[in-house]
């Protein structure tokens, strides 16, 4: 009896401490640790496994765009070198094969830290919005404090200019002019460019990043082809040639 009793709370505690070492979020993805290697951008970094891991409900400053470094160099400050716990939702992986967590680091939960402090907007991705409300507050405290990204105005003048002349004004935002000559949809790279001159190289484009096709309700690669538009946006310079970065229909107005 007495080794019956022993026998029982062994197995017992056993449980217990095994359940310690995989613990389980609610959707059944396990939670884990692992050290961040390299930071890739602001909402996607690289464990010592190899693995990719994109921040669930968060979306920061693409390649080019404002605040992308300060982005970057936030998630940095917060993770590079150290041991994270990683948490998951509904999804394991994206569309690129990246891991979809939630990350966390002494004590701090990055993915809304990266928010509340305006380098990162909420953005809500179905079917993991387990944190999406959390998000939501953490970004109406960022705008209600003009934090990051919701303190820098971008605000076109009334100034229309012509795609011919986008590249003498790198660095402001303008609302240009043209026809969409031609248009490209890169499934691999997740952008759609519109150009407004053919060849494209040395003359404005336009990128819409894979994040933002939902925001719009037809196919832009489609949809402006051959059309007459006004874009308003900051322009940037990327490999000597001049761009715009739309992530709202309301920054394309078609004027024909």
């Amino acid at each position: 009896m007495k080794y019956t009793t022993f026998l029982v709370c062994f197995l017992l505690l056993s449980g217990v401490a095994l359940s310690g070492c995989a613990s389980y979020s609610d959707s059944g993805i396990p939670n884990s640790t692992d050290t961040v290697v390299r930071v890739v951008d602001g909402d996607t970094l690289v464990l010592t496994s190899g693995e990719k891991v994109r921040l669930i409900g968060i979306n920061t400053p693409e390649v080019g765009e404002l605040y992308y470094d300060e982005a970057t160099a936030f998630l940095s400050e917060l993770v590079l070198g150290k041991e994270v716990l990683l948490e998951g939702d509904t999804s394991n992986r994206d569309k690129y094969g990246r891991l979809l967590r939630y990350v966390r680091v002494n004590g701090i939960f990055v993915n809304e830290q990266l928010v509340r402090e305006g380098f990162a907007e909420e953005k809500a991705y179905e079917p993991d919005t387990r944190y999406q409300p959390l998000f939501e507050e953490a970004e109406g405290y960022a705008q209600a404090h003009d934090l990051g990204i919701w303190g820098i105005e971008l605000e076109a003048s009334g100034e229309v200019i012509n795609y011919l002349d986008a590249g003498r004004y790198i660095g402001e935002v303008k609302t240009v002019e043209g026809i969409v000559v031609t248009t490209s949809k890169r499934e691999d790279k997740g952008i759609i460019f519109l150009n407004f001159h053919d060849p494209y190289e040395g003359y404005l484009s336009v990128l819409i990043w894979s994040d933002d096709w939902d925001n719009f309700e037809e196919s832009p690669e489609v949809y402006y082809e051959g059309r007459k538009v006004r874009v308003s946006g900051l322009i940037q310079e990327y490999s000597g040639n001049p761009e715009i970065i739309v992530r709202d229909p309301s920054q394309i107005e078609i004027v024909d």
